[in-house]
């Protein structure tokens, strides 16, 4: 045998040697999996059990390692994509599909967020490749309720105050009207993984709450509507409204106290919709019964009532959420005892599914972003208007036509829907009969 074949017939048997050596080593997987059998230690903080009150199931914060199959040969074999079998000779339970693409995305290496370790699905199940929520998935568990309108109605407040009984992200949450439902589903996903890193850091022990957002301007966006009824269908909505001639006259100060750099308009250009400039202040956007009308809970078939709404948008196609709807007025703290706002805050906490009562509502500072630079403060301070000025008398009775038809439609209509509540109805009609009133004549009085 020459030189050269006797140095190939050694490399051959190395080679060999070698690929069975390969062969014979357990996988990470299997070395994992018999550690977890015989008792590994485990940190403290995955023992930690999670209920969820909105998907109805329980989970415990867990170690990557409890996404593998535990028996035996199972993880060997799930590395080669075999499901194992059961020791009578029959195939074994299938794995979900949310626990197998959790599998595979270990293999790959491929980072789960904590949300997706404990109890909910990879987002990326939810959302496909296109960006969209993934056709015939169900997202409607993510979210419970949804305070959805309307601006300067007292929303602030009660996302502040709801915020520490409930899961809500700490500011507006407006992706239905802007960015679509994938977007909310990203952000619901992020907040959960905020409170887990939270609970983990602390060791403390994560309680599962009823998940909500506010965005004020959904009420009055089509997009949004039509996203909650497709997607949340079962969310329940809060809305917010107050007398429209008060609820202009905020809105409009409050655009002049917080961005002082833009000159607000004058009322006589906004008494229709809101062009150019307008900073989405109108006298439209008090078309409340309008906005509302869009939630289809009326049956909007008669001419008597079509003739109390006219901006002439059409319902959503599919139903949406119960709705609980409120006066500002409600949010204070009543004359009488506390009587009607606690009686309030019991009927929004049994509205809501509430396990904890709400305490009264605090009040919330609404002054400007700048009022602490006084030259500022002084500038925004000249340029706010009083509604019951005679410069303002256009826009004034537009928005008193406004108060009087919604005041109607609401009364006779909309709450006639079992899908609509109210806080002690007779004090509710009591609030928005008063809308039939000029609210500059109590004002003039008390100057």
């Amino acid at each position: 045998m020459t030189f050269r074949n006797a140095r190939l017939l050694t490399l051959s048997v190395l080679l060999a040697l070698a690929s069975m050596s390969f062969f014979m080593l357990p996988s990470y997987s299997a070395i994992h999996s018999n550690e977890q059998e015989q008792g590994a230690s485990v940190p403290n903080w995955t023992k930690r059990k999670i209920s969820s009150a909105s998907v109805g199931r329980s989970a415990s914060l867990s170690h990557k390692s409890d996404i593998f199959l535990k028996t035996g040969k199972a993880a060997i074999k799930f590395d080669a994509g075999m499901l194992p079998k059961a020791s009578n000779g029959l195939p074994g339970p299938r794995v979900g599909a949310s626990k197998r693409r959790k599998q595979n995305r270990l293999v790959r290496g491929t980072h789960l967020s904590l949300a997706e370790m404990n109890g909910w699905p990879p987002m990326d199940e939810l959302i496909g490749r296109d960006g969209k929520v993934a056709a015939h998935e169900d997202i409607s568990w993510l979210l419970d309720f949804s305070i959805i309108g309307f601006a300067k109605t007292g929303t602030t407040s009660m996302l502040r105050h709801l915020a520490q009984i409930t899961h809500m992200p700490p500011s507006e949450t407006c992706d239905l009207s802007d960015s679509g439902a994938a977007k909310l589903v990203k952000d619901l996903y992020a907040d959960r993984n905020k409170r887990l890193e939270v609970a983990e850091r602390h060791g403390e022990e994560f309680e599962e709450q009823l998940r909500g957002i506010k965005c004020p301007q959904d009420i009055s966006s089509d997009a949004a509507m039509q996203n909650y009824a497709k997607y949340f269908p079962n969310t329940k909505l809060v809305v917010g409204v107050r007398h429209p001639v008060l609820w202009f006259e905020s809105l409009y100060n409050f655009r002049v106290s917080n961005v002082p750099w833009k000159k607000m308009l004058h009322t006589n250009l906004l008494t229709r919709g809101c062009t150019f400039g307008s900073q989405g202040v109108c006298a439209q956007r008090a078309s409340f019964a309008d906005f509302l009308s869009q939630l289809g809970k009326t049956r909007l078939d008669t001419p008597k009532e079509l003739d109390l709404l006219s901006m002439g948008l059409n319902p959503v196609k599919s139903s949406v959420g119960k709705v609980f709807l409120y006066d500002l007025s409600q949010l204070s703290e009543s004359e009488d005892g506390r009587i009607q706002s606690t009686r309030f805050r019991e009927d929004l906490k049994a509205f809501l599914g509430l396990t904890v009562d709400i305490p009264p509502f605090p009040v919330i500072d609404t002054s400007g972003r700048f009022d602490f630079l006084e030259p500022i403060k002084q500038q925004t301070d000249a340029n706010k208007i009083d509604i019951c000025d005679n410069e303002h008398a256009r826009i004034h009775q537009v928005l008193m036509e406004k108060a009087r038809t919604s005041s109607v439609w609401i009364r006779d209509y909309f709450l006639e829907s079992s899908d609509v509540i109210v806080s002690n109805r007779s004090h509710f009609l009591e609030l928005i009969e008063r809308w039939n009133e000029d609210p500059c004549v109590e004002r003039r009085n008390t100057k």
